[in-house]
C-alpha cells in the first residue's frame, strides 16, 4: 500500500533558512506506515494519551516499535543552526527619538520534545519577543546621544535573563548592538564633515594667507624699489634739468658778454674792428649777426628818412635859416652810411660829401651861439659836431649812426 503525503511539509534542505524546526508532520496508523526521514533530523512520536516520544539522530524506531507503540503521529525537527537578523526599533527617553536595535542571533533546537510541546511556529518572532521584554525598560531610561551607555547596560540585561528559549527547548545566542537613529546619525555624519572641512580648511586658510601676505610683502618691496628707482630717475633729471639750466645761463651770459664785445668794438673802432675781431673769432659771426642785424638796421633806415625829410624840403620841412645845420648832419649821416656800406662790401670809395658851412658864419641873424657841448664824463666832443649832437668822427674809427661813446665792457 503506498503512503499517504504529510499533514505539513517545508520544501527545505540543508541550506535553507528556516523559521520554524519542524520540517514535516505525519500521521501514523496501523494502515499508514512511516515514511522516509533525513536521518540528521530528529523525530518525535505523539501518543493518543499527548505523550512525547523522541529519538534524536541518528537512531530511528524499529518495526516492532511502530507497530506496538500505537503512536499517532510523528514530527520531523530539524536539529542544525540557523542564522536570523532583524533590526528593532525601541523608544529612548524622548518618545521622539528612536534607538535602532541591530540584533544578531543563532539558535537550534536542543529538546526537540519540548519544542513540539511548546507549539512555537516562528523561532525568529519568538526571539525578538524575548529580547525587547529584557531590552526596552533599560533603553527607556537613556537618551539618544547615549547610545553606548544604553547599549551597555542593554547587554546587562540580556545577560541577566538567562538562556533565551530554555523553555521551549532552543539554544539561542544573540548579539546587541544599538545606535541611534538615520536621522541623528545623518546629522552626526554632517557635523563630522564640517568638524574635517575645518581642520582641511584652517591650514589650507593659514597657507592662504600666508600666501597673501608674501604676495603683499613682495609687491610692497617691489613697490618700494620702484619708487626708489623712479625717485633717483627724478632726481638724476632734476639735476641733469639744473646743469642745463646752469649751462644754458652760462652760454646766455658767455653771448651776451660776445655781444657787448663786438658791440664795444662795434661803437669803437666801426665796422673793421668788428670784422677784425669776428676774423679772430669766425664761430661768433652767426650770433653777432643775429643779434645786431635788425638793430642797426632799424636804426639805419629812421635815420635815412630823417637826413632825406631834412633834406627835401617843401611841407613838412624846415624853413631855410633851419637848415643849415640839420643838413650838415644829414650829410654827416649819409657819408656815415656810404662809408659803412663801402667798408663792409669792399667797393670803391664814395665822393666826399659836401661840407656845410661854419656855424659861426652861417648862422642867421638874430640868433646866438650855443653853449659847448661836453659828454657826461667831461669831454668835450669832437671838431665837427653841431651843437646837441655827438661827434662824428670818420666811420673807421669813430661810434656809428650818433650813439655815445661806447663803454669798456664790465
Amino acid at each position: 500500500m503506498m503512503s499517504q503525503p504529510p499533514q505539513w511539509q517545508q520544501d527545505a534542505n540543508r541550506h535553507s533558512v528556516l523559521v520554524d524546526p519542524v520540517v514535516t508532520i505525519q500521521e501514523l496508523s496501523r494502515f499508514k506506515p512511516l515514511r522516509a526521514t533525513r536521518i540528521d533530523h530528529a523525530l518525535v512520536f505523539t501518543t493518543a494519551q499527548g505523550g512525547l516520544d523522541t529519538f534524536l539522530p541518528p537512531s530511528r524506531p524499529s518495526r516492532t516499535e511502530l507497530a506496538t507503540r500505537r503512536w499517532t503521529s510523528v514530527y520531523e525537527v530539524d536539529m542544525g543552526w540557523h542564522e536570523t537578523t532583524t533590526v528593532l526599533a525601541l523608544t529612548s527617553q524622548n518618545d521622539a527619538f528612536l534607538f535602532d536595535v541591530a540584533l544578531n542571533c543563532a539558535w537550534q533546537v536542543r529538546d526537540p520534545a519540548a519544542f513540539v510541546a511548546s507549539g512555537e511556529r516562528n523561532v525568529p518572532a519568538m526571539v525578538q519577543r524575548l529580547v525587547e521584554q529584557a531590552v526596552r525598560p533599560v533603553l527607556r531610561g537613556y537618551a539618544m546621544e547615549d547610545s553606548a551607555e544604553a547599549e551597555l547596560h542593554a547587554r546587562k540585561a540580556l545577560d541577566a535573563c538567562g538562556h533565551l528559549g530554555v523553555a521551549a527547548g532552543l539554544d539561542v545566542r544573540c548579539a546587541l548592538q544599538i545606535r541611534r537613529d538615520e536621522a541623528a546619525l545623518e546629522q552626526e555624519r554632517q557635523l563630522r564633515e564640517i568638524a574635517f572641512a575645518r581642520q582641511t580648511l584652517e591650514p589650507r586658510h593659514a597657507l592662504l594667507m600666508r600666501e597673501d601676505q608674501l604676495e603683499t610683502e613682495r609687491a610692497l618691496a617691489q613697490g618700494e624699489q620702484r619708487h626708489r628707482i623712479e625717485f633717483q630717475q627724478q632726481e638724476l633729471d632734476h639735476q641733469r634739468g639744473l646743469a642745463r639750466g646752469r649751462q644754458e645761463l652760462e652760454l646766455q651770459e658767455i653771448e651776451a658778454k660776445k655781444i657787448e664785445y663786438y658791440a664795444y668794438w662795434l661803437e669803437r673802432g666801426g665796422p673793421a674792428a668788428m670784422a677784425f675781431q669776428l676774423a679772430r673769432h669766425p664761430e661768433d659771426a652767426r650770433l653777432v649777426m643775429e643779434n645786431l642785424r635788425q638793430d642797426q638796421l632799424l636804426t639805419m633806415q629812421n635815420q635815412l628818412t630823417v637826413a632825406l625829410q631834412a633834406l627835401g624840403g617843401g611841407p613838412g620841412g624846415l624853413e631855410e635859416h633851419q637848415m643849415d645845420e640839420p643838413r650838415r648832419l644829414a650829410a654827416n649821416v649819409i657819408k656815415e652810411v656810404l662809408s659803412t656800406k663801402l667798408s663792409q662790401g669792399a667797393a670803391q670809395p664814395l665822393p666826399a660829401a659836401p661840407v656845410p658851412p661854419d656855424p659861426a658864419q652861417g648862422r642867421a641873424p638874430g640868433t646866438h651861439p650855443e653853449p659847448p657841448v661836453t659828454y657826461e664824463d667831461g669831454t668835450p666832443p669832437e671838431p665837427g659836431a653841431g651843437p646837441g649832437d655827438t661827434p662824428t668822427p670818420e666811420p673807421e674809427d669813430g661810434p656809428v649812426f650818433g650813439y655815445p661813446p661806447p663803454q669798456p665792457p664790465r
